[in-house]
């Protein structure tokens, strides 16, 4: 009997366990920062048609992942940017899919404009999510204009050039 009960104590404190493993954001396990360009001078055009710095996230899950009230930053000393619940439909990254997050100040221009702007002289990205626990980053030295870098293959660790930049496509 004892032995019984110490068996069913160890399953439920394992189950217990691993459930509160895997209790980890969906985000940081599925988002990823997946591409950027941060000196756009003709690639890639918003809405607008303005050439403005651009990050693309990437969804490995087969869910879709709305980002709204998510931040992103471009430096760890400035402020946090929200990104607006005002229309839900824009700020989902589709299941295996790809969006685009314009860093280029100009928020008025809807949910997807972060009030930065990328350095080409160095900087960082950094994806928060709502609780702002941090869940994708990327550090990048000097940039070239209209060289973006990427992950490859998408969600990797491996960052390269892309002399062709594949913004809301799949670097693979």
């Amino acid at each position: 009997m004892r032995n019984l009960l110490l068996k069913n104590t160890l399953f439920l404190f394992t189950l217990f366990f691993l459930t509160n493993c895997e209790d980890e954001s969906i985000e940081k396990k599925y988002l990823f920062i997946n591409e950027f360009l941060a000196s756009n001078n003709s690639v890639y055009a918003d809405e607008i048609g303005e050439y403005d710095d651009w990050v693309e996230l990437y969804n490995s899950s087969s869910d879709p992942i709305d980002i709204s009230g998510m931040y992103l930053a471009d430096n760890l000393e400035d402020n946090l940017n929200v990104i607006p619940s005002s229309n839900q439909f824009s700020t989902i990254v589709p299941a295996n899919g790809y969006l685009i997050i314009w860093f280029d100040k100009d928020q008025d221009q809807g949910p997807l404009h972060i009030g930065e702007k990328l350095s080409a002289d160095g900087e960082g990205v950094y994806l928060y999510n709502a609780e702002r626990v941090l869940i994708d980053s990327v550090t990048f030295g000097v940039q070239e204009t209209d060289i973006s870098m990427g992950r490859y293959p998408d969600g990797s660790d491996r960052w390269v050039k892309f002399t062709t930049p594949t913004p809301a496509k799949s670097n693979n």
